[in-house]
């Protein structure tokens, strides 16, 4: 018997297939949790008994969305037009501004503080300049929720650029490989867990920005979104449409993060053990 058949008896290949949860396991939390959440919500109603203006029951939320359904769905409808347009605006500057700033050592050093500055600024306090700047309307809330979103895509992004395996830098070298070379065969694919993750942020931010800038400008005289509709539905006490509206906004920031996430498992599923479990 040879070497090589010895070998190959005495160390059998073993494949080891990792379980892969199923569908029903991965939303049937999450659906258990709702239930939950919506019975004890209306214990505490029955319970308690606070005044509709306070605190409506579940029924009376239904009832909103039957109400107001086609408002909801128009304010929601142009909520996210303002959202996505901020989220495509800062997940492309965000991915600029990392790049350049990681490429040039002196615009990192002098001009990412103030990054985290802009993100430390009560968005509040801004919002009124943005409008006086862009004025009423679609331009103004885009700018807002860029200004928002933003942050996290630069900062992930950078932190994913800066932390390339130092060997894999040095055999790059040794193949006398270009920088650009390095940086879209190495360096970008090694961030772009880290890019993801800033998108998966700024998914939920530019829904924040989106309704933060109707809530502060309106839309010029037009029918506004959610932001401008919660305003309008607080003058009037309607509380029962002010949740009906407050789980519009959640599920609009929930559809963009599962679409950032399916997009994520894409292009990591492959090879980062982040898209591999579950």
């Amino acid at each position: 018997m040879t070497q090589k058949a010895l070998t190959q008896q005495a160390s059998p290949s073993v494949t080891v297939t990792k379980p892969r949860s199923s569908w029903l396991e991965n939303v049937l939390p999450p659906v258990v949790a709702f239930v939950i959440i919506v019975i004890l919500w209306q214990l505490a109603v029955i319970v308690f008994a606070p005044p509709p203006f306070i605190l409506p029951g579940p029924r009376g939320v239904i009832e909103a969305f039957q109400d107001r359904g086609d408002r909801l769905f128009s304010a929601t409808w142009i909520t996210f037009r303002g959202a996505a347009l901020s989220f495509l605006a800062s997940s492309l500057i965000g991915a600029l501004v990392a790049l350049l700033l990681v490429s040039v050592p002196f615009l990192y050093k002098g001009f990412f503080p103030y990054t985290v500055v802009l993100q430390a600024v009560p968005v509040v306090a801004i919002a009124p300049i943005i409008i006086i700047w862009f004025g009423v309307g679609l331009n103004a809330i885009v700018a807002i929720g860029v200004i928002i979103a933003i942050f996290p895509v630069i900062a992930n992004t950078v932190i994913g650029l800066r932390s390339t395996d130092t060997g894999l830098k040095h055999l790059f070298q040794l193949y006398d490989a270009t920088p650009w070379q390095t940086v879209l065969k190495l360096r970008l694919p090694a961030a772009l867990p880290y890019f993801f993750t800033g998108l998966r942020i700024a998914a939920g931010a530019s829904v924040i920005g989106a309704i933060v800038g109707e809530y502060i400008g309106g839309m010029a005289g037009t029918q506004g979104g959610l932001g401008f509709l919660i305003v309008e539905l607080k003058g009037r006490l309607q509380m029962s449409s002010l949740f009906a509206t407050a789980i519009c906004a959640a599920i609009l920031g929930i559809l963009f993060f599962a679409v950032v996430s399916w997009v994520s498992n894409l292009f990591l599923k492959n090879w980062h053990e982040s898209a591999r479990e579950g």
